[in-house]
């Protein structure tokens, strides 16, 4: 008899474990989803891209085509180029045109816009065998790289605008604890 309580106590020990390890990994598992899911939602929300839109549309009327002549057709060097309301050469009545693009960025909320050609499928698979980073996205916030990789465009032509939003979690302005969000628009030929 007394045998035959010891195995029991070491069998219930060992349904135990069991159960706890595969609570542990499905926690973790639900976990990783979870995260996944926050980030995917900071990416192309309608919200944004709704702005992205108005943005886009705004700019696009003044000479992107200027801020296009910076980029590098083969995609090594300059694929990326950031713009802003800082660009006056864009503008053709620079103080007016430049006090309403500053207006319209700042209740926007954008933090960067960015240019880049419609197919970045090229961004995805860069990555440096050494630091395990993509030296062609250096020039941009991880959070933004990560964006990147996300977009895909291969063998489609033009450009494409990349909004990228700095607000709080309540959606209001923020100096600390900023989330950023991430839209982009296909704005074609110029």
């Amino acid at each position: 008899m007394k045998g035959k309580k010891g195995f029991i106590f070491i069998e219930t020990l060992v349904v135990v474990a069991v159960l706890t390890l595969s609570l542990l990994y499905t926690y973790a598992t639900y976990n990783t989803a979870v995260i996944k899911e926050k980030t995917r939602l900071r990416y192309d929300d309608a919200a944004f891209m709704y702005r992205t839109y108005y943005i886009a549309k705004y700019f696009h009327d003044f000479r992107l085509d200027m801020v296009a002549n910076n980029l590098d057709a083969s995609k090594t060097s300059k694929w990326i180029t950031g713009f802003n309301c800082s660009n006056e050469s864009i503008f053709v009545n620079a103080e007016v045109e430049k006090s309403f693009c500053e207006s319209l960025l700042s209740n926007f909320h954008v933090n960067n816009i960015y240019l880049t050609f419609n197919d970045l499928s090229f961004v995805q698979d860069c990555t440096d065998q050494k630091t395990g980073k993509c030296v062609l996205l250096q020039q941009v916030r991880d959070d933004a790289a990560n964006y990147l990789k996300t977009i895909g465009g291969k063998n489609i032509p033009g450009y494409r605008i990349i909004v990228e939003y700095k607000e709080s979690k309540e959606g209001n302005t923020c100096s600390n604890n900023c989330v950023y969000y991430y839209s982009s628009l296909n704005v074609g030929e110029f």
